[in-house]
């Protein structure tokens, strides 16, 4: 363990990497849903916008990950 003392961030941060992970699956399930595709241009809209917001997030995601991998139990 490396983090005697800091119980509190720990766990902090374990509950940031678990709320991302919950989001990052719900930006999936979005991106997968809407088509670059398809007629309406409000859809085609949000799935270009949806994707560049993934691919932002993922970056983010990946820190915190680093973050929690950081810490030995």
């Amino acid at each position: 363990m490396n983090y005697a003392g800091f119980e509190a961030l720990r766990a902090d941060v374990a509950a940031l990497a678990n709320s991302m992970c919950d989001l990052r699956t719900e930006l999936n399930r979005l991106e997968s849903q809407y088509r670059y595709d398809a007629d309406p241009l409000s859809e085609r809209l949000a799935r270009q916008t949806l994707c560049r917001i993934n691919a932002l997030y993922l970056a983010a995601y990946r820190e915190v990950l680093d973050l929690d991998a950081a810490f030995r139990d």
